[in-house]
């Protein structure tokens, strides 16, 4: 970085200070009454703005302070933690709408195509739902200009609005080959966080989190309601992938399979107070006693950690697949005057042993970058058990290898170690490039799209799609066909190596498309989810 910028976001960070010296100033002033501290504090804020004044008034270029600020502020933040961040106003408002479970809008989950908006649920009683919106429409046009060719925020920028206003929708069925326009009035709609939910077999539930909102707990124990009434035993929570949220949520969670009392998490922080809590069981819990399992793994965090720490600590539950993330910081959020936000770190996680979640970092923007490089390295099983003399488990799922790590030799790592460690190859170079290259959607898309299709005769019957589709070589013919027009090069032996993987990523895009996530999710259970395989005969081993 060029001398020049280093010194101007250097009094950017100090301007900040002055800033929000007052907001910040209050809490100081409680803990530090008066003398030296108080002093100093004071000198910082005469020479930043001493400082900024020069540099408004004599600076070589004209200089925008808001810019500054920004920067400043961005600055400051990854001088600290890795999880403490700032957040513009505009991030603010689409994050909060996110983590409090509702916005206003059409109720729709979408994906992007090749530069096609698909409609891949019309949430449940929204707007969209109501004016007949259903699962694989195209929208083409939004309040009549074209959607072609949109990013996800232009869509969310032109979807969502103030509740009771308009969108009028052009709308393509591939279905019937119909197009037709339709006026949605927008409205209060609730995000989800529990992706998917059904049965494994006669006794073995699943359920599916992708985050902790403030809607979570809520829509777990509602899932739990419907296996319960289907005559779930035995349960599999996964929380793969889900980056956490909010601690109270998880906490909720947790005590659906907790005995009263039972510690299910604990927070330390610098100056104790209303900082450090302990939270524990409450009676009444849905699951208690029941067998359970959670799925984690090395993108699993934050919230996700705390349920999975809690489970095993109160040896409530087997841990199936990776080290998870290590990510156990508190963060508030501090909302400024013009919108924007600090997320600021105040406490640390510990689970009711006293484990440590946080994994060592070190601060600034190199440390950053290490940091979430290494979630990944360091969390490699092909690396970590590639030595010999680790305790493998017997297991009849081909392709995976499942050991059984040592509590102790991971105890300073951070993240919650599973006790069942799944290790699986990872794919080859060919297929990881079909995703990258969106290959798989579009695969999928061309099936759909085929008149001579026979996922046309499945109408809603996802039951009979996941249980009977199969067209291997339409999709094999699809996917050279579109591997040609994008220039990659088929690699057959990869291709080969990997097909089975492949057609059943293809299906299950296939369902998405057409019937939801949850059928996505179905059809990888069914199929190709070996990890989940492995729990789901453990979980079963007793069974008759």
């Amino acid at each position: 970085m060029p001398r020049v910028l280093q010194v101007i976001l250097i009094l950017a960070l100090l301007l900040f200070c002055v800033l929000i010296g007052g907001f910040f100033g209050i809490q100081f002033s409680q803990r530090h009454h008066g003398g030296a501290s108080d002093a100093i504090f004071g000198q910082q804020q005469k020479k930043i703005h001493e400082v900024f004044s020069i540099i408004s008034a004599l600076y070589v270029d004209e200089v925008d302070g808001g810019e500054l600020v920004d920067s400043g502020i961005e600055g400051m933040t990854q001088a600290l933690d890795p999880h403490t961040t700032y957040l513009k106003a505009d991030q603010v408002s689409v994050s909060n709408s996110e983590f409090q479970g509702n916005f206003e809008g059409i109720g729709i989950e979408f994906d992007i195509v090749h530069d096609t908006l698909l409609v891949v649920t019309p949430l449940a009683g929204g707007p969209s739902e109501t004016a007949g919106i259903k699962a694989g429409d195209r929208i083409v046009a939004i309040d009549t200009l074209s959607a072609i060719g949109l990013s996800p925020m232009d869509v969310l920028n032109r979807l969502r609005g103030k509740k009771g206003s308009v969108v009028t929708l052009k709308i393509y069925r591939p279905y019937t080959s119909r197009n037709f326009t339709v006026d949605i009035v927008r409205d209060k709609i609730p995000t989800y966080s529990v992706d998917a939910f059904f049965m494994l077999d006669d006794i073995t539930g699943y359920i599916r989190m992708s985050r902790f909102v403030a809607t979570t707990a809520h829509e777990f124990r509602a899932a739990m309601e419907k296996l319960l009434e289907q005559g779930m035993q035995k349960l599999i929570v996964d929380v793969r992938g889900n980056p956490g949220g909010y601690l109270d949520q998880a906490v909720e969670v947790a005590d659906e399979f907790l005995g009263e009392g039972q510690l299910i998490v604990y927070t330390k922080s610098r100056n104790g107070g209303p900082d450090e809590m302990r939270y524990s069981a409450t009676s009444g819990g849905l699951f208690e006693g029941r067998e359970v399992m959670v799925l984690a793994d090395r993108g699993s965090a934050s919230a996700a950690e705390i349920l999975a720490g809690a489970l095993q600590d109160n040896e409530r539950a087997m841990i199936v697949g990776e080290l998870t993330f290590g990510k156990g910081l508190v963060q508030r959020q501090f909302d400024l005057d013009d919108g924007s936000a600090v997320r600021l770190t105040i406490a640390r996680y510990f689970t009711p042993s006293g484990r440590r979640i946080q994994r060592d970092f070190s601060p600034g923007s190199e440390g950053r970058e290490q940091y979430y490089l290494e979630s990944h390295e360091s969390r490699d099983g092909e690396k970590l058990f590639s030595e010999a003399g680790s305790l493998e488990v017997d297991s009849d799922i081909e392709g995976i290898t499942v050991f059984r790590p040592s509590q102790e030799l991971f105890k300073s790592s951070g993240g919650i170690v599973p006790d069942f460690w799944v290790v699986e190859p990872s794919i080859n170079e060919f297929y990881s490039t079909l995703l990258t290259m969106g290959v798989l959607d579009e695969t999928a898309l061309m099936i759909i799209d085929d008149p001579s299709s026979s996922v046309r005769g499945f109408d809603e019957d996802v039951d009979g799609f996941i249980d009977t589709y199969a067209e291997n070589e339409r999709a094999e013919r699809c996917l050279r066909e579109i591997c040609s027009e994008k220039e990659i090069v088929f690699n057959e032996k990869q291709f080969a190596d990997e097909k089975e993987s492949i057609l059943s990523s293809i299906k299950s895009r296939i369902a998405r498309q057409l019937f939801g996530i949850n059928a996505q999710i179905r059809v990888l259970a069914e199929e190709s989810d070996k990890m989940l395989h492995f729990a789901h005969d453990y979980i079963r081993r007793d069974a008759a």
